[in-house]
């Protein structure tokens, strides 16, 4: 058994995205062995002043919602690892936090 094989590969990614339409094109460009968590909808709500200047009770308020989403992939070949990757750089309009952890098996 060489060395390279006694690699584990484990990539983590953190997804999300205010348009749920991105956030679902992007998992089906992944691989179909691959599940995904839907994560807590974030909900960001704040108010401004109309007015710059005197009339404070003039307020408009908005909301945004935030889509999250977790995966992880596991895999002996780094290629594979990188290829999903690779995948990763043609997102549009979803911002991605990835994690990539390495483990080694001990043969005795």
């Amino acid at each position: 058994m060489s060395y390279s094989q006694n690699f584990t590969y484990k990539c983590e990614v953190w997804s999300l995205s205010t348009n749920l339409v991105n956030l679902k094109l992007w998992v089906l460009l992944l691989p179909l062995s691959l599940s995904s968590t839907g994560l807590s909808t974030r909900i960001k709500r704040f108010t401004l002043l109309r007015s710059p200047l005197g009339n404070k009770t003039s307020k408009d308020q908005f909301e945004r919602q935030e889509y999250r989403s977790y995966l992880s992939i596991e895999s002996r070949k780094a290629a594979k690892i990188l290829s999903f990757l690779d995948v990763l750089r043609h997102l549009n309009g979803v911002k991605y936090k990835v994690k990539v952890i390495t483990k080694i098996k001990n043969i005795a």
